[in-house]
């Protein structure tokens, strides 16, 4: 199962039914769950620990230092959950003791070729990165969001659940959970993803609720506090429009709309 010209440092704990290929670099303080299959010319640095049943295809760079002037060298990690698939060329970094020291990845996603997630970088579980999707530093990225193909997040910005940003999207503001975000400086917000959350299961409910929370934040005659007062006062009953208003609530960066 582990190519004869993998080098493997002997301290690296893998599980036994790991699949290794070709010219795989594999240093101290790497642990690798079962289950898993790396690719060749993968190099994964640590401390880093791989959960079960991940998919390295080939050339990605797993826990290497992170870029940031700040960085001295202190031992800090990456963390990734089960079942994810990293294709071509992705490259996951660990965090910086400013950040936290770990970055986290969770279980289920899919990182196309050149997807990059950098230090300190907390990202849910069941994403989608399209090819070239860029995370800087501390980005937040909630449960089953989609990262359109060559688009970038700003350092401490948060993409919220269910949120799908187009292609060449820059965000330098939070996505709002369960919106479509698209384009470059400035990035526009067009109201709910209808089509996802239809295919994810949300309820007609639902997704009416959210399509009425849209109209209040995408009104001229309103501003972003007063559309969020307005969504508390007539949209009670929604678990995912109270999420979407305690995420503009908590946003340190503000959010993406239609205003851009």
């Amino acid at each position: 199962m582990i190519h004869a010209t993998a080098v493997i440092d002997r301290s690296a704990v893998i599980a036994d039914d790991v699949e290794i290929g070709p010219y795989v670099v594999i240093d101290a303080g790497v642990t690798v769950g079962p289950g898993c299959r790396i690719g060749p010319f993968c190099r994964f640095a640590g401390p880093a620990q791989i959960g079960p049943r991940n998919s390295f295809e080939s050339h990605c760079s797993v826990g290497a230092p992170p870029q940031d002037l700040k960085y001295g060298g202190e031992e800090t990690r990456l963390e990734i959950g089960e079942g994810n698939v990293f294709r071509e060329f992705v490259t996951l970094h660990r965090g910086t003791p400013g950040g936290g020291g770990v970055t986290r990845i969770g279980s289920h996603g899919l990182f196309m070729a050149y997807a990059h997630v950098a230090h300190d970088c907390q990202v849910g579980s069941h994403v989608i990165f399209a090819n070239g999707a860029t995370l800087a530093g501390h980005v937040d990225i909630g449960d089953h969001a989609t990262i359109g193909a060559f688009s970038a997040v700003h350092q401490f910005c948060r993409v919220g659940r269910y949120a799908f940003l187009g292609g060449y999207t820059v965000a330098t503001k939070d996505c709002l959970p369960f919106m479509r975000t698209v384009g470059s400086r400035p990035a526009r917000c067009f109201g709910p993803n209808t089509i996802g959350l239809e295919r994810q299961g949300f309820s007609p409910e639902s997704r009416a609720a959210l399509k009425r929370a849209w109209r209040f934040l995408h009104s001229s005659h309103l501003n972003a506090s007063q559309a969020v007062e307005k969504i508390e006062e007539e949209l009670t009953d929604s678990r995912e429009v109270d999420e979407l208003v305690t995420f503009i609530r908590s946003s340190r960066r503000g959010v993406i709309l239609s205003r851009g």
